[in-house]
C-alpha cells in the first residue's frame, strides 16, 4: 500500500490494534470485522429487540465517502 498509514484503533474495552491502512475508516473497518457481523433485522429479531434497544441511525461520514 503506498498510500496507506498506520492507525492505531481502539476499542471501548482499551484494547488496541495497529492497522495499515489508506483511512480511518478502512482501519475500523477492518478491526470491527473481526468483533461483529451485520445482517438485515428478522421480524423475530424487532419483536425480541425492540423493547428494550433503540435504532441507531448510521450515518455516512466524510472519511467513510472518500
Amino acid at each position: 500500500m503506498s498510500n496507506s498509514r498506520i492507525y492505531v484503533v481502539r476499542a471501548s474495552d482499551s484494547t488496541c490494534r495497529l492497522v495499515r491502512a489508506a483511512n480511518q475508516a478502512q482501519a475500523v473497518r477492518h478491526a470491527a470485522k473481526a468483533e461483529f457481523t451485520a445482517a438485515v433485522a428478522t421480524q423475530d429479531d424487532l419483536v425480541e429487540l425492540l423493547p428494550t434497544h433503540q435504532v441507531e441511525e448510521a450515518n455516512v461520514t466524510e472519511s467513510e465517502a472518500a
